[in-house]
This record gives structure tokens, C-alpha cells and sequence, in this order.
């Protein structure tokens, strides 16, 4: 996703694997907005790859108590600041040996404030609520990179509106946001009687001292989610999708058709309208591990094809300024990617180097195979090179896909 990263998040970064399919969770949870507070109880399944040493790390709000922590085959479980955020705490929970060889469930239960006044952008009032992965309210794995999808009940009432990743229900006491897109957190906004724009399936929420910029989010944003829908979403179309717009401190960030903008990250109207086509596009990308060698895929595609959308609305001049842009970032990065190294891309790949090396295959392809390629891509679960290079074979030859390979490697 491309978006400005916290601190923390960098902390995160490691080579750990991701595990081969998400897990799921259910989290119920409720707040006290007089103190900024909630309480939460999470169940959350614990994949095999995840239990090392015959136990598992996961990382929580530092400010949170852990009431406790259930399940079968659990010997004991452990707090203490993490060595790897030390904002953060670490719950370490250890499996007697039965459970070591198969998957298993815990429920959490654990409470505390989020404090406010904090850069990361998270907050609890009495009129709103926001909560992403930058105050690690919600467990976290900790290697950053384990997919989860699972549904989030939060006690609110009637006169709450709430809006998360994936579909948002009422039931009688509660909402429930449901999740079947997978990610590594789990993020929510809701407030009471909120400003909103809804047009044709795009909605954007925002604060009152974002009026005048809602109107833009509005506009170049069901314009990218019109034209994602009928490039990508013949076999899976995107039903709608949800901004909010905050004067807010922390990061943006996207969470499948959930987008969080952060009015102070926002640039001229160009960037906010890429950067809405890029977020919206990775509905159609695979999910595949940040720390990975091959997320050069992830990015970069949801990138050019962002950069396609904008020469198709703003003409050429305003492509080739993200270009220049490109070339910029991409300044003493060497290659993109090779068969023998295992580094993660980085940003002046994923956004610099890699999109000009899709630009320089579509000069090679041509366009109409060049977008064949795209379409397939975005259509199939794609997470390797190997399998992109196979590709090309097919689309065009042997030569055209040695010369590829030659490109990323930086020959």
C-alpha cells in the first residue's frame, strides 16, 4: 500500500514468512469514551508457522492489561515490553507440546486507553472513534505479515454510524464489521451523525473542516472506482467502497475497500487522485508478504496502473510528471528483483524502479498484450516472478521474457 509509514511499522519489518492462508478472528468489542477506553475480547487462530519454540508473540498496546488468555493445550502466557517496538508490548503465549503440531485458538481478553494526544493518528471521544495498526489496540502477530480475516462486533449505539474493511451490518445491539479480504489488522472509524458523501457505491465521511476536499475525495474517487470496476471487476466486482477524511496526525492507509486519509498527507489534486486509483486497484492485487521479494509485484502494478488512470483523465504531461517522480525515487536502487536474493523490495523499487520497468515492458509488448498482462495479473493469485516471466514467455517469446528478467535483475 503506498502510503507514509510509521515509524513503527519499519520497526516491524523482518524476514519472517508469511503463513500460506489467513487465519481468522472474532473481536467484540466495546468503549468508554469518558476515558477513552475499551475493552475487547478477541478469539484469534494461532497457524503452526506462527508457534516457535512451542509459543507465539504477539504484539498489544503497551497501555493495555491483559485480563487473561484461554484456550486449549495453553501452558502459560507472558507480558513485557517489545525488543522490537518498545512502545509496544509483547504477549507471549506458550502451548504445553500437544500443541505444537496443529493450529490453535485462543481468546484474549484485554482493556485499556488510547491515548489521544499521540502521533499515531488513533483516538476514542464521545462524538468519534478511529483505530488502525498504529496504536496496536487489536493483536497483532508479530511478524508483521500473517493474513487475517474475520468480523469485529462493536457495541454502539443507534446513533453511531461505523465503517471498516469489508461489509458493515446492524444487529440489534451492535455492529459487525465483516472482513473476507485479508490483511495483517484490524482497522474502524465511527462517529455519530457523520458528514458523508454517497455516490454510486463510493462514500466518503469526513470532519467538518474538510468540506471543500471531501468534495474532491468524492469526485476523483468514483472516478478510479468506476474505472477499476470495468477494467478488473467483470469476475469480481468491487460492490463499494469507503473513505474517511480526518484532521487527523498519523498515516493514511488502505485496508481493501477502506481507505483512511489523513487530511495533512494529502498533495495536490493529481496525487490525491492517484493515490485513491493506486489504494482502490490493490482490491484486485494478491496478498502477498511486505517483507516478501517478490511485493515489487504488488505495489508496482497498483502503481502503473494508477499512473494509466491518471494519463487517461489528466493527459499526458500529468504521466509523465509521476514518471519523473519514479525516476527520482529510484535513484541508486539497482535491480528489482533477482531469482537469488531474498531482501524485501524496497520503497524506491516499489514505487520507482518497479513501475518504470512494467512502462518499459509495455513499450516492448505493446499495448494490447501489455494489458492482457495487466488483466491477467489482476485476475489470478500471481505472488512470484517466476510466474509473471512465464507469462511474457507466453504472451510474447522466450527472448522478450530473458530480456525482463534482464531488466529487473539490472543487467
Amino acid at each position: 500500500m503506498k502510503h507514509r509509514v510509521s515509524a513503527l511499522a519499519f520497526c516491524l519489518f523482518s524476514g519472517a514468512a508469511m503463513a500460506s492462508e489467513p487465519v481468522e478472528y472474532q473481536t467484540k468489542l466495546a468503549f468508554s469514551p469518558d476515558n477513552s477506553a475499551l475493552t475487547a475480547v478477541t478469539t484469534l487462530e494461532i497457524p503452526v508457522e506462527q508457534i516457535t519454540n512451542g509459543a507465539v508473540a504477539l504484539f498489544l498496546n503497551q497501555n493495555f492489561s491483559v485480563k487473561s488468555v484461554t484456550g486449549e493445550n495453553i501452558s502459560s502466557f507472558d507480558i513485557g515490553q517489545s525488543n522490537k517496538v518498545p512502545v509496544w508490548n509483547e504477549v507471549i503465549i506458550k502451548f504445553s507440546e500437544a500443541g505444537n503440531s496443529e493450529p490453535q485458538f485462543v481468546s484474549i481478553e484485554y482493556a485499556g486507553s488510547i491515548d489521544n494526544e499521540a502521533q499515531h493518528g488513533n483516538f476514542i471521544t464521545a462524538n468519534d472513534l478511529h483505530l488502525s495498526i498504529d496504536s496496536a489496540w487489536h493483536p497483532v502477530f508479530s511478524d508483521f505479515s500473517t493474513p487475517i480475516t474475520g468480523t469485529v462486533s462493536v457495541e454502539l449505539g443507534d446513533d453511531w454510524q461505523v465503517f471498516g474493511p469489508g461489509t458493515v451490518t446492524r444487529s440489534e445491539r451492535s455492529y459487525q464489521i465483516s472482513s473476507e479480504h485479508p490483511t495483517i489488522d484490524v482497522s474502524l472509524y465511527a462517529e455519530k451523525q457523520p458528514a458523508r458523501l454517497d455516490k454510486e457505491g463510493f462514500t466518503v465521511v469526513h470532519d467538518g473542516s474538510n468540506a471543500e476536499m471531501a468534495e474532491l475525495v468524492s469526485r476523483t474517487g468514483l472516478q478510479c472506482f468506476k474505472q477499476m470496476n470495468q477494467r478488473f471487476g467483470k469476475l469480481a466486482p468491487l460492490e463499494s467502497a469507503q473513505t474517511v477524511l480526518l484532521k487527523r496526525a498519523g498515516p493514511s492507509f488502505a485496508r481493501g475497500n477502506y481507505i483512511s486519509l489523513s487530511i495533512q498527507n494529502l498533495g495536490a489534486d493529481v496525487h490525491t487522485h492517484q493515490y485513491l486509483c493506486h489504494e482502490l486497484a490493490h482490491n484486485w492485487t494478491s496478498y502477498t508478504s511486505a517483507m516478501s521479494h517478490d511485493y515489487w509485484l504488488v505495489e508496482s502494478f497498483a502503481e502503473y496502473i494508477s499512473a494509466q488512470e491518471i494519463e487517461r483523465v489528466y493527459g499526458k504531461e500529468a504521466f509523465n510528471n509521476i514518471v519523473q517522480g519514479w525516476q527520482n525515487r529510484a535513484k541508486g536502487e539497482a535491480f528489482v528483483w533477482r531469482p537469488d536474493a531474498d531482501r524485501r523490495a524496497s520503497h524506491k523499487v516499489n514505487y520507482g524502479l518497479g513501475p518504470i520497468a512494467l512502462m518499459k515492458l509495455q513499450d516492448k509488448l505493446g499495448e494490447t498484450d501489455f494489458n492482457e498482462l495487466v488483466d491477467w495479473y489482476m485476475a489470478n493469485d500471481v505472488t512470484e516472478t517466476e510466474a509473471l516471466l512465464t507469462k511474457i514467455a507466453s504472451l510474447a517469446d522466450a527472448d522478450t521474457e530473458r530480456w525482463f528478467r534482464d531488466l529487473l535483475a539490472g543487467s
